[in-house]
């Protein structure tokens, strides 16, 4: 073997030793983090659970839910969960947001180059394969770049389902409502059409006047047009709980099937703790800010060179009709990052960016701390509310109903007297069943704030 030969034999041995080095680099860029394994195992879970809900008060039923004259609210929401097109594609995000966590971890494809000398005295064929290799740490920062990003989508996905959620108690209790209004609507129509009656017999026998037997007339076509009204809204409210259902507007739904929460106290000083620690809109945008730290720090580490690593074979006529001859080659090279200018800007922007994710927070923990307040509120007035309608109020315009109509009938008391004590009743039972819609709505605003779905209620 001569000296040339060696010096090939080297040479190639030189080119394997950095193709290896190179495959070596690209193995190890594609190997998954603790950190993204742990995403992924996450995502696998909520792919066949995202239909529970976490921290439900009643446990959850493996068989599909069904929407049908016997559907629960946790019947709703879970049909809401598996169905609702939006929740789909915030799910989706979330695995398009996994999806970039190995390409920020991977190298950029190596480069193969091919030349062939056009000189026919002396032609030559040259090969050649280099990989740019980012400076140190700059693989590792654009995966958690993405790996950051990823966990906000995950905190997005969750936050799209609580927000499904108290849209779909919200539009389930107002359909509620709505049944329940109809009802106490009807029942008073037939109060009407039974006090019509009275007065229609009191006509003939001369007792009553015709005027009266007129406002009875009245008041049964104020409460059949408001029937009808009742009916219209229906449609209305039953294609916006379809909406979300993702069912098909081919007629209303069935009535839904309500059971009152429980009475009690609502331990509120704790509730803001629970909503730092919970709230899945605050966790995304906690994640954010970790992107966006992780973002500075890979600006600032575009002041350091990247480096480039190659290998080349070329090939060559022989002398005087001699055997063709080849060279190998090894290459090196590195980035000069001269333009100090730009890299400072892409600091500050950074830099800027990682602030306005911080303030972001800050502003959504404050809006989120305000709607709490009011949820408070509002479920303590609707209790209240329920209180006064359900225990003292119904009940005392249901006995001056009927004093009015004994009296009505005895003689002892106009006609107006009564239709006042009517619509009063009326009036009194709408608002109480307002009250228990309000405070079923106000309690799902209040979960939807601390990112929890069941409020545990204290005696």
């Amino acid at each position: 073997m001569t000296e040339s030969d060696n010096g090939r034999g080297g040479a190639r041995s030189r080119v394997k030793a950095t193709l290896a080095v190179a495959a070596g680099l690209a193995v190890l860029s594609g190997c998954a983090s603790p950190g993204e394994k742990d995403a992924l195992r996450r995502y696998a879970q909520a792919e066949t659970s995202r239909f529970e809900m976490p921290d439900a008060p009643a446990p959850v039923l493996k068989e599909p839910p069904r929407i049908d004259g016997n559907a629960t609210i946790d019947d709703y929401v879970r049909y809401a969960f598996l169905n609702n097109p939006g929740l789909k594609a915030a799910f989706r995000r979330w695995r398009a947001a996994l999806d970039r966590i190995p390409q920020a971890r991977f190298l950029d494809d190596p480069a193969f180059t091919y030349e062939y000398s056009l000189d026919r005295r002396d032609f030559l064929h040259r090969f050649a394969a280099t990989q740019t290799i980012p400076g140190v740490g700059k693989l590792g920062l654009r995966a958690r770049e993405k790996l950051a990003e990823a966990e906000a989508a995950a905190h997005e996905f969750e936050a799209a389902r609580l927000t499904l959620y108290g849209e779909t108690v919200t539009a389930f209790h107002e359909y509620d409502y709505l049944r329940r209004a109809t009802g106490v609507t009807e029942e008073n129509r037939r109060l009407l059409a039974d006090l019509e009656s009275v007065v229609q017999a009191k006509y003939k026998a001369g007792s009553a006047g015709f005027a009266d037997l007129v406002k009875v007339q009245v008041e049964l076509d104020r409460l059949n047009n408001e029937l009808a009204t009742l009916s219209d809204e229906r449609s209305a409210r039953s294609a916006e709980l379809a909406s979300l259902l993702n069912l098909p507007f081919d007629g209303p739904l069935p009535w839904p099937v309500m059971t009152p929460s429980a009475q009690g106290l609502i331990p509120d000083e704790g509730l803001t703790a629970i909503l730092r620690d919970l709230n899945p809109e605050l966790k995304a945008l906690d994640a954010m800010v970790r992107r966006e730290r992780a973002a500075v720090r890979l600006a600032r580490r575009s002041r350091y060179p990247d480096f480039m690593v190659g290998a080349g074979l070329m090939v060559m006529p022989g002398m005087e009709g001699g055997a063709d001859e080849t060279e190998a080659g090894l290459m090196a090279g590195i980035s000069l990052p001269l333009w100090q200018g730009r890299y400072s800007a892409e600091i500050r922007e950074a830099e800027a960016m990682l602030e306005a994710a911080a303030t972001d927070r800050d502003n959504m923990e404050n809006a989120l701390k305000a709607e709490l307040k009011m949820a408070l509120f509002m479920t303590r007035d609707a209790e209240r509310r329920m209180r006064l309608f359900g225990d003292s109020l119904v009940p005392k315009a249901e006995q001056a109903y009927e004093v009015a109509r004994q009296e009505f009938s005895a003689g002892k008391a106009d006609f107006m007297t009564l239709i006042d004590a009517q619509r009063t009743l009326l009036e009194f039972k709408l608002m109480r069943e307002r009250a228990v819609a309000d405070r079923e709505i106000a309690l799902a605003d209040i979960g939807c704030c601390i990112g929890k779905y069941g409020i545990p209620l204290r005696e």
